[in-house]
């Protein structure tokens, strides 16, 4: 009897450790993504685009790396911003048609990925800052090209995109792809799509460590909170409908809880970032139409 009394605990004692550290092991994976740095393979000047390599420090310290392609004259400009895991070549390629348009374009790559420095990628509560940073140097160093300023998110992107709107006063649209509603639903959905993490008892114990580690909780950042104060600021939501990731419900809801101008394209069988692939030329007509109506 004593035996098995001694087995049954020693289990239960293996069980609660191998729960935490699965718990800190996925924690980490998303925090400091090294295996989702990839280096660039698309550059300006294979689109006949002439660029400026740039750099700017964020104001904890982090430098960011990115491009400025100017369009002489135009005192507009495109922020554009990548999801996690991604780099800024990776959504070059689907807009640097806007520069034909009239707009100054900026790119840079976030924290941790891509060519900029870091190892933290936090899923959007750090890199407001890296936007605030970008914002920042282009007002100083392009005063002129930055007298009005739109920003596109994808993904992670979306989201601060859509958190800077709603409190930056130099920024003049947003445009917001396959954002996600919720941080604590982005991990939880996250976790079990790549992982099949379920949510309990394990994802509690995940948001406990990354908010321990951020010394924040990246919940009180998310879209849901900030959606409605972008307004009256236009806002244009794109999302797939088979995104995979983000479902589509979470769009049409932070449509819902948007002031107006706003508007929000569902595009047919696109998952997730996958919106200009599948929209083709209508996805670029739409997007240029937003700019060229708001910017």
């Amino acid at each position: 009897m004593t035996n098995i009394i001694l087995i049954v605990l020693f289990s239960l004692i293996f069980l609660i450790l191998l729960t935490v550290w699965t718990c800190i092991y996925v924690a980490k994976w998303i925090l400091h993504p090294r295996y989702k740095r990839k280096p660039l393979d698309v550059w300006p000047d294979q689109y006949k685009l002439a660029y400026e390599k740039i750099s700017f420090i964020t104001e904890d310290g982090i430098r960011l790396r990115g491009w400025f392609i100017a369009r002489e004259g135009s005192n507009k400009t495109i922020i554009f911003m990548h999801g996690w895991g991604m780099n800024r070549g990776d959504i070059f390629k689907n807009t640097y048609f806007m520069h034909d348009l009239g707009y100054n374009l900026m790119y840079f790559d976030f924290r941790a990925l891509g060519e900029s420095g870091g190892n933290t990628s936090s899923i959007g509560y750090l890199e407001i800052r890296d936007l605030q940073a970008a914002i920042k140097f282009l007002k100083e160093n392009y005063p002129q090209a930055s007298e009005k300023i739109g920003i596109y998110g994808l993904s992670m992107g979306g989201m601060v995109a859509i958190c800077e709107g709603a409190q930056n006063p130099a920024v003049d649209c947003v445009v917001a792809e396959a954002s996600y509603y919720s941080f604590r639903r982005v991990v939880t959905r996250w976790a079990w799509v790549h992982n099949r993490v379920p949510y309990l008892p394990l994802i509690p114990i995940v948001l406990h460590y990354i908010r321990r580690e951020l010394n924040a909780n990246p919940e009180h950042f998310s879209p849901r909170y900030n959606v409605s104060k972008i307004s009256p600021k236009p806002l244009f939501i794109i999302h797939g409908a088979c995104d995979n990731l983000v479902p589509a419900a979470q769009a049409k809801k932070l449509y819902r809880k948007a002031g107006q101008p706003k508007q929000i394209w569902i595009v047919p069988n696109a998952r997730h970032n996958k919106c200009a692939e599948e929209g083709g030329f209508e996805y670029k007509q739409k997007l240029a139409e937003f700019f060229q109506k708001y910017l």
